[in-house]
């Protein structure tokens, strides 16, 4: 047999062989694709409540967030109008399937009260008369974050929990540790955990019109699955929905520490592939070379997102200058915008040295604050306070003054450290210091100026409040007065303070009180001479006691 005869057949063997992968391919799962970790969610609606007035949307909430949670590969654990025994239940089963997920969602609409730093979530037959009745009656937020984070994942856990609750009316007549809303839970202790509220700590959120969705589900479900966008940009974007269909009235809460990004719907698209095609072909034709797949066009919507993404990553006011040269009228022009003022007023002073004599920008970077930076410093409390004072008019926000550094100045530090391209340890140098004083003078300055001239209109108006302008210290001093002549006599000495009297005070000493009326001399005049013989009688009477 030829060699020519034989190429014939290799040919169809390898077309039939390549027709076989092209069908596998084909059938390989596009959501198994998209989606190659496992993810679970935890899915609670409690609208049916029989203690107080039940709620018109969360079930239907619950529901809407449940469905596009499977339509993005989520394997859905979900419950509505649960009672106190399935709720802990659902809780349970939901742990178990997380064993082993690459990331856990929990979302829950309903009612949910805050006593003091702990988040409760109340099922529909809670009837509570005292705070202790939570931990028996109410799921702890915190049972939940346990189980979401025995082991290393994504954690999402999404609050629509902020309504007007009367159960925190009935509670907080018997404990000042009721709040109104939710109290904001802290991500810093662990990675990878993201939690949003409805509306800031504290407040209470809309539940929207009846037969419909709460202002934020309704945002939310609006922007969950949006193809190739970040878990962060998707609650930005909530969060203006929110801003602006409430009238400004409620503003979603959020706190993340996912390190890089996570996308909701990571989409994956396989080029199509017809296996039959090759199959038929002519044995004696060439076997053609798979059609690679297109580049994936971008809408301009699309152009926005990463464009943003981009920004925020670099997050200086040229990266968000770009972003609005590119999208003035942009999806994230008003965030850009705040961000841009914010970064301009950091600013150093205009006319001002942005560091001390000497110092250079490099070698300024090339500080790295620690404990013991800080503490070699030697700072006392009234240095702290102005370096707070420095931070705040240099654009930043340390909170309240204090004599010690608090987590809310050590961000304030890490953020203008961040502006200056510094190590953002949270701790102090000499030198950072020195550059934060020489960056905020001028306006520092200025704010010891008004200051100071509050102080001096506060002390002038005190001033003119008294008779005359004059203090009432002269009555302590003239009581003082009266107790040392009595000493003196006692002890047989001759008092030598004052001698001529006061206004008032008897020769002896005594302060009469005496009523000064226009035309009324002789009264003041006899006032004055009954006090000197009281005052004498007093003083004889005392100082025999003092004899005995």
């Amino acid at each position: 047999m030829s060699f020519a005869s034989l190429v014939p057949g290799f040919r169809a063997r390898m077309a039939v062989a390549f027709a076989l992968v092209l069908s596998a391919v084909a059938l390989a799962s596009p959501a198994s694709a998209a989606v190659p970790e496992r993810r679970v969610a935890l899915v609670i609606g409690n609208s049916a409540y029989t203690a107080v007035p039940p709620l018109a949307n969360p079930q239907r909430d619950a529901k809407g967030i449940s469905a596009a949670l499977k339509r993005l590969g989520f394997d859905v654990v979900e419950g509505y109008d649960l009672k106190m025994d399935a709720m802990t239940g659902i809780v349970r089963e939901f742990a178990q399937k997380l064993d082993g997920a690459k990331a856990g969602l929990v979302y829950y609409a309903g009612h949910g009260i805050a006593v003091g730093d702990d988040n409760y979530l109340i099922p529909v037959d809670a009837s509570l008369r005292s705070e202790a009745d939570l931990d028996f009656r109410a799921v702890n937020v915190q049972l939940i974050l346990r189980q979401m984070q025995r082991d290393e994942r994504v954690n999402i856990v999404i609050l629509d929990a902020c309504r007007d609750n009367p159960f925190a009316a009935q509670l907080a007549a018997k404990s000042r540790a009721v709040t109104r809303g939710l109290t904001a839970i802290e991500t810093q202790s662990a990675s990878g955990i993201l939690i949003a509220f409805a509306t800031d700590p504290r407040a209470t959120a809309m539940d929207g019109e009846r037969d419909g969705n709460s202002p934020f589900t309704s945002a939310l479900l609006k922007h969950i699955e949006t193809p190739e966008v970040s878990i962060t940009t998707v609650m930005d974007r909530v969060r203006a929905d929110v801003w602006e269909t409430t009238n400004k009235k409620q503003k979603p809460w959020t706190n993340s520490s996912i390190i890089g990004e996570f996308k909701m719907n990571p989409t994956l698209k396989l080029a199509a592939v017809d296996p039959g095609v090759a199959a038929t072909k002519t044995i004696d034709a060439a076997v053609p070379m798979p059609a690679m797949p297109a580049a994936p066009s971008l809408d301009r919507a699309q152009i926005d997102i990463k464009t943003w993404e981009v920004a925020e990553r670099g997050n200086s006011a040229a990266d968000y200058r770009a972003y609005l040269d590119a999208f003035p009228s942009g999806q994230f022009a008003t965030f850009a915008r705040n961000r841009l003022a914010s970064l301009e007023t950091a600013k150093p002073a205009a006319g001002f040295l942005a560091t001390p004599p000497g110092v250079t920008e490099e070698a300024l970077k090339q500080e790295i604050g620690t404990a013991q930076t800080e503490t070699a410093m030697k700072l006392g409390a009234k240095d702290r306070r102005e370096v707070q004072t420095r931070l705040r008019v240099s654009g930043f926000q340390p909170g309240k003054a204090a004599a010690n550094f608090g987590p809310a100045h050590r961000k304030a530090i890490q953020a203008w450290q961040k502006s200056r391209s510094i190590p953002e340890t949270g701790f102090l140098t000499a030198m950072q210091v020195s550059a934060l004083r020489a960056q905020s003078e001028t306006a520092y300055q200025a704010v010891l100026a008004e200051e100071k001239a509050a102080a001096e209109k506060k002390r002038k108006t005190a001033s003119e409040g008294q008779p005359n302008g004059k203090s009432t210290r002269s009555v302590t001093y003239d009581g003082d007065e009266m107790y040392r002549r009595d000493i003196a006599r006692e002890r047989g000495e001759t008092y030598q303070g004052s001698t001529t009297p006061r206004r008032g005070t008897t020769s002896t000493g005594y302060q009469g009180r005496v009523r000064t009326r226009d035309g009324d001399t002789g009264d003041s005049a006899g006032a004055a001479a009954f006090g000197s013989i009281l005052g004498g009688a007093l003083g004889g009477v005392i100082g025999g006691g003092f004899r005995r």
